[in-house]
């Protein structure tokens, strides 16, 4: 071996012992962000100089890391380069960013091009900041039924017009079209913002002044602050009867919410829907109710489609009815994942009605505990968490099934993609 051959066989082994370096270093990075994600915890903290106590959450983990391993510890913090050390903030919420976009890309797979149906509330985080949070509900490719949260959109009004542009966004850049929405459904959460309970405090105070000024109402300490409804006294009819009151008013309320939620249209869609009931040997099935149903759909399916499914019904029924492992599901989402089973939803496209029936969006409660999530990813001492950073935290936090799914090496291989590094992996 001449001179340049063994200079040569050096500097690829240089090469290789960086880049092993930088990998160990990086995968260290990652599994903390992991780690941060998967409980929900703050990353930074208040002082990460060298000198603090406790340098925040990240950067702790990684030194506690680095004690448990020899090679780890070789590599990063005060023994990495100055310019490939990747624990910085910026760092951490990058690779935040790619486990969820990994998330979000696994979603896309599930839906694979499909309908889906929109879960939309709005709420105000813990720094008052108005927050919609978007929930699709699907069915994927075994037949199950599915409601995955896909962002959280800080909007700076509640208008109708700024959350249609909001979500229109959301969607584009997840890399999904309006086209394939079949449903929506909104929740009262509006009813319930930051600037609704503003005004309701506010006339409180009005009402309070007033009774003040016209001798109504006493005053004195701790009278007349800003407070919830009371529980009503055992003798004091005047609160049993108010509350009575209240509780009238409540239920005219109640009704009206039905009503909005389930209008005509709602309520023929349900009706029909219960053509698919599988019990008792289908007894329910009704193909005139079905073929009523599938004109809710004109985008799926148009006239010379709505005969063709007619004379599929029968031969469909015929066939379920005579497969003994149609014998015994329990309900519409039994059936249509034993229609994938045994490969059935290939031989008929009533299955296309048959999703369609399944993403009919009729609660929130999905969106619902992505809020309740929100508490615990921002909470007072994160209270200044940008809305991205937030947005990616959660789609981790709330879908840890997923999210335990996302390997270290793929998040690395983003991470080597999306940028040009100092450092080689």
């Amino acid at each position: 071996m001449n001179q340049d051959q063994s200079i040569k066989v050096a500097l690829n082994k240089q090469t290789d012992i960086t880049k092993r370096q930088n990998r160990i270093r990086l995968n260290t990075s990652v599994e903390s962000v992991r780690y941060l994600l998967h409980q929900g915890l703050a990353f930074r903290g208040n002082d990460e100089s060298e000198e603090s106590k406790n340098k925040g959450n990240f950067r702790e983990l990684v030194q506690t890391l680095a004690n448990q391993n020899e090679d780890v510890r070789n590599v990063v913090l005060k023994n990495a380069p100055e310019n490939c050390k990747w624990v910085s903030p910026d760092i951490q919420k990058e690779l935040a960013n790619y486990f969820a976009k990994i998330r979000l890309n696994s979603i896309l797979e599930e839906i694979g091009g499909d309908v889906f149906s929109l879960l939309i509330d709005e709420a105000s985080d813990v720094s008052d900041k108005e927050q919609m949070d978007v929930v699709l509900r699907y069915v994927d490719k075994l037949g199950l039924i599915l409601e995955r949260l896909v962002g959280i959109v800080h909007v700076k009004e509640t208008s109708a017009t700024c959350l249609k542009s909001a979500l229109e966004k959301l969607l584009v850049d997840i890399g999904l079209s309006f086209k394939q929405v079949r449903g929506q459904c909104y929740d009262g959460a509006i009813g319930a913002s930051c600037k609704r309970k503003d005004m309701i405090r506010e006339t409180n105070r009005e009402n309070v002044k007033r009774g003040i000024s016209s001798g109504r109402i006493s005053t004195g300490t701790g009278l007349n602050q800003d407070q919830s409804l009371q529980r009503a006294g055992d003798t004091r009819w005047g609160s049993h009867y108010r509350t009575l009151s209240s509780l009238i008013q409540l239920f005219p309320s109640i009704v009206k919410k039905f009503d909005d939620r389930f209008n005509e249209v709602n309520s023929s869609l349900l009706i029909h829907m219960a053509s698919f009931n599988p019990k008792n040997s289908f007894a329910a099935f009704n193909p005139e109710s079905l073929l009523k149903l599938a004109e809710f759909y004109p985008q799926d399916f148009h006239s010379s489609k709505l005969m063709d499914l007619g004379h599929e019904l029968r031969i469909y029924i015929e066939n379920v009815r005579a497969d003994k492992r149609f014998a015994n599901l329990d309900g519409i989402a039994d059936l249509a994942k034993k229609l994938v089973d045994t490969k059935k939803h290939l031989a008929f496209p009533v299955y296309q009605l048959l999703k369609l029936v399944l993403i009919f969006p009729v609660a929130t409660a999905s969106v619902e505990r992505c809020f309740s999530a929100m508490n615990t990813v921002k909470c007072v001492l994160r209270n200044k968490m940008g809305d991205k950073f937030m947005s990616d935290c959660l789609i981790c936090y709330v879908e840890k099934d997923i999210f335990s799914t996302i390997t270290n090496d793929a998040v690395i291989d983003m991470f080597k993609k999306m940028s040009d590094r100092e450092g080689k992996l």
